[in-house]
Formats: structure tokens, sequence, C-alpha cells
């Protein structure tokens, strides 16, 4: 049984070499036939839970992951009209959470506490290329330095983490607690169409990369696979006899916390036109209003394949460039997968804001569902969404880091399914 599957270029024969990319993946070996790549990395694994409190649409949601967690985003399948702030230990002061709609994001105010953090800088050091025989001096927590210098005047071939671990996390081990108000009853809906709800966790977990001078640690950003989140109390409340028929919700605007550091994505997925593409691919495009670091998609239709490393298009911050940056990882089949950057300190002149996507630039990005995402009477209309993970700018001195909000991303080109209701 396949159950992971990190990317790697090129889509043709993925389904074939499924198994041996996976098995890649637990020896560590970073890519197959690359003498300079790195492998993907998770954040964390996280047990998160969904309980009823109070009946109706009233319940609290509690997670605990295994690493240091920087921001986080709660999605869904239906409407969340509500939350309350997280309640999570030490890092309760600093978090914060926005946006509206089937789910929220939340994230820290200031990514690089402690030291000093330029605004749009990715703080890793003073100057790049560095001169000859000179190196980098971080300025950021988690920071890195090269630590061997090519002779010729390049990049080094080896990095070190040197800087203090960062503080603003939700430390390993912590518990999180939070409320929230459904926009409908988590009884409503059936076995067709029940409530679907995942946790998706972002962080700056460690590298290996893999180079002709050795072994490279850097520090990377990523966003993970969608973690699903027990909904066992609530359907143990749906089932008793006190539960009743539970209301739906009501019609006043959600009181959810407008987004202070906006991030807008739009974008589709669309039927896969590429010659060796079956009914249930697809190619995913879109385009965010801020850099993007890392990003996530889920759908309430099961993925098969996970994203292979975008394509990245424009003109914006490092243009074509920032191709082939994120590596994405997530189970297979599964709600989804989560996407990062394996040097999130790197600043070239061909990328000017580090490793990741650029405000305007398209990404794009080959994916494929369990079954043809089409749309069957009586069952609910397929969807994806996006995650987008980013640094905004929060004070003249300093970047946060954020999660978005799922943003729901246009479906088509799969047709509707044949022959109506299913067979039994």
């Amino acid at each position: 049984m396949i159950n992971s599957f990190r990317s790697e270029r090129g889509w043709q024969g993925r389904r074939r070499i499924a198994v041996l990319v996976s098995i890649a993946g637990v020896l560590g070996v970073a890519a197959l036939g690359s003498a300079t790549s790195a492998s993907a990395a998770t954040v964390a694994n996280c047990n998160a839970k969904l309980e009823a409190k109070g009946g109706g649409t009233k319940a609290k949601l509690s997670f605990t992951c295994d690493g240091p967690v920087r921001a986080y985003t709660v999605g869904s399948n239906k409407a969340i009209k509500n939350y309350g702030n997280p309640s999570a230990g030490s890092a309760t002061q600093f978090l914060s959470c926005q946006g509206a709609g089937v789910g929220f994001g939340c994230g820290i105010q200031n990514r690089a506490t402690p030291g000093s953090q330029a605004p749009g800088t990715t703080g890793w050091g003073a100057t790049f290329p560095p001169a000859p025989g000179a190196t980098d001096t971080p300025t950021t927590c988690g920071g890195f330095k090269r630590i061997e210098q090519k002779t010729d005047g390049f990049p080094a071939d080896r990095n070190g983490i040197v800087n203090p671990s960062c503080d603003q996390v939700i430390p390993a081990g912590t518990k999180v607690t939070q409320s929230i108000k459904l926009g409908s009853s988590a009884c409503a809906g059936g076995g067709k169409n029940p409530l679907q709800m995942y946790l998706l966790v972002g962080g700056e977990p460690p590298v290996t990369s893999f180079t002709v001078g050795g072994d490279s640690t850097t520090v990377g950003e990523f966003l993970d696979s969608p973690a699903t989140v027990s909904l066992k109390s609530l359907k143990s409340h749906c089932s008793s006899k006190k539960s009743g028929k539970s209301k739906k919700g009501g019609g006043k605007k959600s009181s959810a916390p407008a987004t202070t550091f906006p991030v807008g994505c739009s974008g589709s997925v669309t039927h896969s036109t590429l010659p060796i593409a079956d009914a249930t691919d697809g190619q995913l495009t879109f385009t965010c209003s801020q850099n993007v670091r890392a990003f996530a998609i889920y759908s309430n239709k099961a993925i098969d394949v996970p994203g292979d490393e975008p394509v990245v298009s424009g003109t914006s911050g490092g243009g074509v460039n920032e191709g082939a940056l994120h590596q994405c990882q997530g189970d297979i089949p599964g709600a989804g997968y989560g996407c990062g950057i394996v040097d999130r300190q790197a600043q070239t002149t061909s990328l000017p804001n580090g490793q990741g996507i650029s405000a305007g630039n398209t990404a794009e990005q080959q994916i494929s569902f369990e079954s043809r995402p089409c749309t069957r009477k009586g069952e609910p209309k397929p969807k994806v969404w996006l995650v987008a993970m980013g640094e905004p700018i929060t004070s003249a001195t300093t970047v946060g880091e954020f999660t978005s909000a799922p943003q729901q991303l246009a479906l088509s080109g799969f047709g509707n399914c044949k022959g109506g209701k299913k067979k039994k």
C-alpha cells in the first residue's frame, strides 16, 4: 500500500513510478538521478479532533503536534461561521487568526524574533554572493551561513544552521484548543455529504540537501498535507437521542476577524491536456497577490497523486527562475497535499525574494484524482481549495508568517457523471 508521495519533475508515468518515489522518500534519497537537490520535509505530525460543545453548531477544536509549528489553517468542506482565539500555552500571546469561509488561517506577527529582520528581506546574510573567502552572517533566528567557500567565488556547497531556534512558534507537544462555530449543523449532510475538516500546519524545518561538496543543511518552509480532524465525538453526538434535529446556522453574517494581511489567490483545476492524461488527471493553475513561500491543496474528492514540482511563469520577482523550487508531498490517496521550499533564506539576483512564488506570477502543476471529479446527482459538487503561506510585512522592521483561509479554485472540464445515481 502506498501511503506517501514526494514530488519530482515530470508527470509521464507518474502512477508507475509512485512506488519508487515513495520508497526513495522513506530511504532519504532526495531525487532520483540528481546530484544537487534536497528532500521534501515534514513540519510535524499532528493529532486533531473536533468535539461537540453544547449541541447545535458550537464545537471545540484541539490538536497536538510532535514538531514546532509556525502557522496553521483549519479547512473544511462547509462554512465555518466564527472561531475564538487559540489557546496554545506560551504561544498564545503572539498567535492570531483571520479569514472567513470554509476555514481560517493563523500565524505570528514576527517570524524573525530574535534578531533583526528588514522588511522584504530573507535575513540570512548581509551580502550575496559573499566575497571569496567570506561567509554570511545571518541576522535572524534559525539562520545559517556558508561554511565552505568555492575558490571560483561562487556560493559554497555547504551551509550550517548557526543561529538559535526561533521563539515565536507553537512548541512541539503543546496542546492547542480553539472554539469554533459551524455555519450549519455537524449532523447535516448525511452519508453523502458529511462534514469534513482538516488541519494544515506550516513551519521551517531543517532540510538536508545532497551536493557535490557534501551534505548541506538549510532552513526550508513548508505546509504539510492536510491532517484529518477526527469528528468521532461529533458523530456520537449526532447519533445520540439528546441531539434530536439540529438547527441550521442562522442568517447572520460571519463574525470572523477581518484579514489584516490579505493574500488573495485565484486559479483553477481543469482537465489535463497532456497526451498521456486520463479522465482523472487535472492541471492546477493559480496566482496570488502576495509572495508565497508554501502552499497546500485539499478537495472533497480524493486526490490520487499530489502535484509535481510546479512550473512558475511571469516577470515578477525571480520570474521563470522560480520554477521547480517547490517539493510537494501527501498521502495516496488522500484529501490533498502540501508543498514548500528547501531553502527559505536563499536570495540571489535572479531570486530577490528568496525561494518562493512572487506576487503576480503563475504556478502550474499536474495532479490526479482517485476518480473523475465529475458532478453526480444527489452528491455534493466536487470542490478544490488552496491554502497559501507567506511572510507579510507586519511592521516597519518585521515580517510575520501566516497561512491563509482556504480559497476555492474553479473546477471544470471533467463533465457530468454518466448514469445518474450510483449502482448498488
